[in-house]
């Protein structure tokens, strides 16, 4: 396919129920997908929480809790937007379980909590 994009958005097609693998079964066979479809959906709309959502929970799986981090914090300040209605709830049981798992990662690779 000539078309990048339109390749990472085939490949989340091909995968049944993607966005509830991802986001309530955090289960995923291969996170590189989950983490270019993240990034596309944040070039198509960086104020859009959904391509931070599965950034975030992408980089966590693929070892990169820095970048993991950075886009569960852009996440915390996109839930308060008053343009997220509808699903809300989810982003922020989301953001809660996200949190810890990332808090338990960084516990275990001997890291902190990064600094700000």
């Amino acid at each position: 396919m000539d078309d990048p994009d339109a390749e990472i958005v085939t490949r989340v097609s091909n995968i049944e129920n993607f966005f509830e693998s991802v986001l309530y079964r955090d289960s995923l066979e291969d996170w590189k997908v989950a983490q270019d479809f993240g990034k596309l959906l944040i070039r198509i709309d960086k104020e859009e929480i959904t391509g931070h959502a599965l950034l975030a929970r992408a980089c966590r799986h693929l070892g990169d809790l820095e970048c993991a981090g950075t886009e569960l914090e852009k996440c915390r300040v996109l839930v308060e937007y008053p343009m997220i209605k509808n699903g809300t709830d989810l982003f922020l049981s989301f953001l809660a379980e996200e949190d810890r798992l990332l808090s338990e990662c960084l516990g275990e690779s001997g890291k902190g909590q990064h600094q700000g």
